[in-house]
């Protein structure tokens, strides 16, 4: 029997991911964009320069922000308290220069995905952004420390209930959060724990658990 158009199989393209720059510099706004036009599983739908902006392009419903943390009318991390309760799946990779501890924790704990640093090549965004929308959470080293930091400065518990918020990591849990503050990739930590790709994965979703980080990635780090 003939094929009919009707009882053709065929399989759509999946739909472009959508995307938002949230960057209050121009020259950097407009290199991150340029990082992400050229893929085609990428969409840039919509880019703001203030955090006002920022929050309008919200009702986009994006399935991704590239967030700065430092806008000129305020903190970005209002812009992932926004997209948490008004876009729940989204995800939110930071892209800024802030590197010291209050900003880290603050940020993935308010429910960011990933916390890279302005200084990523234009390939490295790209391949970060890529990652995200898989699962993973990128961090840079110094992110890495600070939640190692926090681990090793919290003072013990002074009472049952108040050892039940303090995170506790196994040897094994530390040593990855090691590794990772020197800035070695994910393959090369694998390697060198003898674990694969996904069992390193799992031990950083449980860090992230353990440390109250708010995470909705099903399979990665």
């Amino acid at each position: 029997m003939d094929e009919t158009p009707g009882n053709q199989s065929s399989t759509a393209a999946p739909s472009p991911v959508r995307v938002i720059v949230i960057e209050d510099d121009q020259r950097l706004r407009e290199y991150a964009i340029g990082a992400l036009v050229g893929a085609s599983e990428i969409a840039v739908v919509g880019e703001a320069a203030t955090l006002a902006e920022g929050l309008e392009l919200v009702d986009l419903q994006p399935d991704m922000v590239l967030l700065d943390l430092g806008l000129p009318d305020g903190s970005g991390i209002a812009v992932i308290e926004a997209v948490r309760a008004r876009v729940p799946l989204c995800r939110i990779l930071v892209f800024t220069v802030f590197e010291d501890r209050a900003s880290v924790l603050g940020t993935l704990k308010a429910g960011a995905d990933g916390y890279i640093l302005k200084d990523t090549t234009a390939e490295m965004v790209l391949g970060h952004v890529r990652a995200v929308m898989a699962g993973e959470t990128p961090i840079s080293a110094r992110a890495a420390g600070h939640l190692l930091t926090l681990v090793r400065d919290d003072p013990p518990p002074a009472s049952p209930e108040q050892a039940k918020s303090v995170p506790h990591l196994s040897p094994r849990e530390r040593e990855l959060l090691e590794y990772l503050a020197r800035g070695l990739a994910r393959k090369e930590v694998a390697r060198l724990m003898e674990l694969s790709p996904y069992t390193v994965a799992e031990y950083m979703q449980g860090i992230y658990r353990k440390l109250q980080v708010r995470s909705r990635g099903g399979g990665g780090i």
